[in-house]
């Protein structure tokens, strides 16, 4: 049957690459330089550093007004095209001839051919309506859901046992508690299927595995929070906000998404560890909105072409009262000092995107780093919070470093599954309160996890026998 299945995918590649072929050497692309929109945005006179959004802010303020909203245009992307009539036979060949003439040499400077060929793909695809992209990995098969919404789905893969993930979870916490006094709260961050089911046909165990892992810990009396039913209810009363909470073509969740969660866990945070936040900081009324059209080419959109996928916008949140940061990442040298959009946020990153190379999701908090400190200097006596994060962490933390005295965030990845190394950090960095969060699609990924004592014993020893085959 996949022989069969593998044929067939062929055989319909094969006749929409030729139709693709055609139809982009019609004028549908008025010159390569419309072609190459798909990989990187027109460089308009848009705001690209981070001083024109802070010296946005600064002339509101005096002005006593919200800023005006940066928006920032593209040429359309290659998808908004492909509905233009097809045209006869002849026309395509002579347009077709032309075109490759000319714009060969273009492309091939500006677009490389793997990237050319992922492009021509997508396209195909999208002009037959597949929603199931299969990838040579069957783990990054990409699915267009019903909302429009990218989403990876490994069509052949197994549920996973979290019994044993739990376990270790659960002796992590212990061994904080009996050796530093920390309490520790495990956070459940959602995906896009916590909130859109897959088409008919399709399963997906990551949501059933994270339900089975939330009650273990609940049962081994490890505090949890779980962000998924906020989400639910968001995409219950509203599904097309809902979407808007997760990138078209990334797996991680918007600049929205990741508030929505913060206003979780701050009620969480107050409820059951007393901390106190400020009522502005929790209304998204509190933050300017800076919009950025047609930026970024998720995880998911790499994989099948801006062709298939379209392009994401970006927001920046900033707030309009001034905050004063001091974010620093150790190892690397990095300080920053200045108002939350210079400091914690790195805008200046949108100045030039290169769409299959550059990552517009880590301009909050600049990326996965093995330490990044955030320091509230406006609540010198704020919690200081300590959070083990995947990297989704990196659009939540500059939201709750607005209300705690310090956010230290450590990615686990970075640690090589050393888990002593990072209870020495733990140790150093005394915080009030640890926080380990991951999505539902971390779970069953080991090198996420080096707090577990089983898993680096796993790894290390498949490692060895690797060496023993060799």
């Amino acid at each position: 049957m996949t022989s069969r299945r593998n044929t067939m995918t062929a055989v319909l590649f094969l006749c929409g690459l030729l139709s693709a072929v055609i139809y982009l050497g019609l004028g549908s692309i008025p010159d390569v330089r419309g072609f190459a929109e798909v990989r990187r945005p027109a460089h308009s006179t848009r705001p690209g550093k981070a001083l024109i959004l802070a010296q946005a802010e600064e002339r509101a303020r005096e002005e006593k007004k919200d800023p005006p909203t940066l928006v920032r245009t593209t040429i359309r992307p290659l998808v908004n095209s492909l509905g233009s009539p097809l045209p006869t036979y002849g026309e395509a060949m002579d347009a077709f001839t032309e075109y490759t003439e000319g714009a060969d040499p273009a492309l091939n400077a500006l677009l490389d051919r793997d990237h050319l060929f992922i492009e021509l793909y997508g396209g195909a695809q999208r002009l037959m309506g597949r929603r199931i992209m299969e990838d040579t990995d069957p783990q990054y098969t990409v699915v267009r859901l019903e909302n429009g919404l990218l989403t990876f789905s490994d069509p052949d893969g197994e549920s996973t046992d979290m019994t044993d993930r739990a376990k270790e979870m659960a002796a992590f916490v212990r061994r904080v508690k009996k050796e530093y006094k920390t309490p520790v709260l495990y956070v459940q961050a959602p995906s896009k299927l916590s909130v859109t089911a897959l088409p008919d046909g399709l399963e997906d165990a990551t949501e059933t595995e994270a339900d089975q892992f939330l009650a273990l810990l609940e049962e081994a009396h490890v505090d949890t929070l779980d962000l998924r039913p906020a989400f639910r209810e968001a995409a219950e009363k509203d599904p097309e906000d809902a979407a808007e909470l997760f990138f078209h073509t990334d797996h991680h969740w918007t600049p929205a998404g990741a508030f929505l969660g913060f206003q979780v866990l701050c009620e969480k945070l107050e409820k059951s560890y007393r901390f106190r936040f400020d009522e502005d900081v929790t209304d998204s009324e509190y933050f300017n909105k800076y919009s950025f059209g047609e930026v970024f080419l998720g995880s998911q959109g790499r994989r099948v072409g801006a062709a298939y996928s379209g392009l994401d916008d970006l927001e920046i949140w900033s707030p309009k009262e001034n905050t004063h940061f001091v974010y620093s990442v150790p190892i690397i040298g990095v300080k920053r000092e200045g108002p939350f959009v210079t400091s914690l946020l790195f805008p200046e990153r949108l100045a030039d995107i290169d769409l299959y190379n550059d990552n517009p999701y880590a301009i909050y908090a600049g990326g996965d780093y093995l330490l990044a400190r955030a320091v509230n200097q406006d609540l010198p006596d704020g919690k200081r919070v300590l959070i083990l994060r995947d990297s989704f962490g990196c659009g939540l933390t500059p939201f709750l470093s607005l209300g705690c005295g310090e956010v230290m965030a450590m990615d686990p990845r970075q640690f090589n599954g050393n888990q002593d190394i990072m209870m020495h950090y733990i140790d150093w960095l005394e915080p009030d309160l640890i926080i380990v969060m991951n999505t539902t699609g971390s779970l069953r990924v080991d090198k996420l996890f080096p707090y577990l004592p089983t898993a680096r014993a796993n790894t290390l020893e498949q490692k060895r026998l690797g060496l023993e085959e060799n």
